[in-house]
């Protein structure tokens, strides 16, 4: 028994920790601030896509604007990957992206670069040491490795 706990862990010191982060646990954080309605992610090997719906003021007037943002993954940081803002639709207004993703802890926007902090994950936060090796979008997940 001894053994098998000692072979487990050096392959994770080895080839790192895999976590799954899903497109329904993104979504969840994205929704937990007001404003925002009908969110749905959507992640594939190439890109991440968010739509849902806002609430804008503009000259006192409130309307609610529907939106599709493309994001893509260019860097990675200790515990945080950087997306780039590809697409949005309907209109890329600097403000809706702003509202949509400047949500700390988790997500941080500025230059249409979008920082998304994964120790607001509680599955990450339990993981007391290391930062992330490297990632892996695939349909509906980006599984991260986390080197010890």
């Amino acid at each position: 028994m001894l053994s098998r706990f000692k072979d487990k862990l050096s392959s994770i010191s080895a080839n790192g920790l895999e976590i799954p982060i899903t497109s329904s646990v993104i979504e969840q954080l994205i929704k937990m601030k007001l404003g925002l309605q009908d969110v749905k992610v959507k992640i594939t090997p190439e890109s991440l896509t968010i739509q849902g719906t806002t609430e804008v003021k503009k000259l006192m007037l409130k309307k609610m604007v529907s939106f599709r943002v493309t994001l893509k993954p260019i860097h990675l940081d200790k515990r945080t990957i950087q997306f780039e803002l590809i697409d949005m639709k309907p209109v890329d207004i600097n403000f809706i992206s702003d509202k949509i993703f400047n949500r700390p802890p988790f997500l941080g926007y500025a230059d249409r670069t979008i920082k998304m902090d994964l120790n607001a994950l509680d599955v990450v936060n339990k993981i007391p040491v290391g930062n992330i090796k490297s990632y892996e979008m695939v349909e509906d997940a980006i599984n991260i490795r986390f080197s010890l």
